[in-house]
């Protein structure tokens, strides 16, 4: 599944932010503004705490942090090398957008096997 496709899949996604393993974005989806205006940036030291802190409990890495914000519920992906960030509408199937982290893993390998 291409990134585009999943607004047509999946109803009331809002945004989708992609973010290197520096945290600079990569790519804003549907478009730069409509990232911009719901902020999604300011959410990622928030799920990257949230990560450290797994971490030093000897839990597993973290790979999803679901959030709920604004009447909108953000969902952060660990996907190394990247970070996605989805924004949807509470409405929407939580399990269906969690679901996305598979697609998210081919996204990323696909990549990395087109660079290497």
């Amino acid at each position: 599944m291409t990134l585009p496709n999943l607004f047509a899949h999946i109803d009331d996604i809002e945004a989708i932010l992609i973010l290197d393993k520096d945290g600079i974005p990569i790519l804003k989806l549907p478009t730069n503004e409509a990232v911009d205006q719901l902020d999604l940036q300011t959410l990622l030291p928030s799920a990257q705490i949230l990560q450290d802190q797994s971490s030093r409990m000897n839990f597993k890495k973290l790979k999803t942090v679901v959030t709920y914000w604004s009447a909108r519920q953000i969902i952060t992906y660990n996907v190394s090398p990247f970070v996605f960030i989805i924004a949807a509408d509470t409405n929407v199937n939580t399990g269906a957008l969690l679901n996305l982290y598979s697609d998210f893993q081919k996204i990323a390998a696909d990549h990395l096997t087109t660079t290497a």
